[in-house]
């Protein structure tokens, strides 16, 4: 009865660990702004955000410049795939993405000093501060949010979970066995959380540009997940089948009780 008490409470520490563990990289992935500041070169790489930032700029800009439009938006643009375009917009980049995920209120604007370094040409000084058609999303709101407190909670519900079990039934090998479930459980959450939900899940919400910023973020990601993803599976998988292994060998090893025979013994 203990034994299967301590099992149940690994299994609930595991999934509340990873869940945990998933929730905090899916907060650094999805809605840190200064992680997608340091990454706007990366994020700026999507034609459609520099478009987004492209049409509002020379829109505002080109008559002041006394050139076409499409002649400025092309500027903006090839300053866009610049290193040092995408530094000066490290700033729009953060705000609009703080936008989105509803930790700004204010609307997001290009400077006056940002549209003369974006459009290379200083009667650009003249134009005043544009807005940048960007909307809360309401569903990423609420999702962050929600993280904010559902992590800590999930990681104290497994940590007492985990101490539970040790009480109820103090095996190294049920531990051992524990925590290799939570390795595989981790390494699946953060596979889902860490790339499927943020690449293929936040771009359907809605048709904003500005959602793609958390796909870019999380595509530059990648690699690390993939290698952080197989190192816990791998590990997970080796605690376990120890586990069983060390399981099954201390009970072919354990001696075999003769009490069952002292009838035979007295007969004979």
């Amino acid at each position: 009865m203990r034994r299967g008490v301590a099992g149940l409470m690994f299994f609930i520490a595991a999934i509340c660990l990873a869940v945990a563990a998933g929730g905090w990289w899916l907060q650094r992935i999805a809605f840190d702004t200064t992680l997608s500041a340091e990454l706007a070169e990366v994020v700026l790489e999507d034609p459609l955000i520099r478009k987004e930032i492209a049409e509002v700029a020379a829109e505002a800009a080109a008559t002041s410049l006394g050139q076409p439009v499409q002649t400025v938006r092309d500027t903006v643009d090839q300053v866009a795939q610049t290193s040092d375009g995408a530094e000066l917009m490290q700033q729009i980049v953060a705000d609009s993405h703080a936008r989105v995920i509803g930790l700004r209120a204010e609307p997001v604007e290009i400077s006056t000093a940002d549209l003369v370094q974006i459009t290379r040409d200083q009667r650009a000084a003249g134009v005043p501060a544009v807005v940048l058609p960007v909307e809360e999303v309401r569903a990423l709101s609420i999702t962050r949010m929600a993280l904010d407190w559902a992590v800590p909670i999930t990681a104290i519900a497994g940590g007492l979970a985990l101490l539970v079990g040790l009480i109820a039934h103090p095996s190294r090998l049920d531990a051992v066995f524990g925590v290799g479930t939570f390795c595989i459980l981790a390494a699946v959450v953060a596979m889902l959380v860490g790339w499927a939900l943020p690449v293929h899940a936040v771009p359907a919400i809605n048709d904003s540009p500005w959602l793609l910023v958390i796909p870019a973020v999380a595509e530059h990601n990648l690699p690390f997940v993939i290698i952080v993803s197989a190192v816990l599976f791998v590990g997970g998988l080796l605690l376990m089948f120890s586990s069983a292994a060390a399981r099954r060998r201390r009970v072919w090893s354990a001696p075999i009780s003769v009490h069952r025979y002292g009838d035979q013994h007295r007969w004979s």
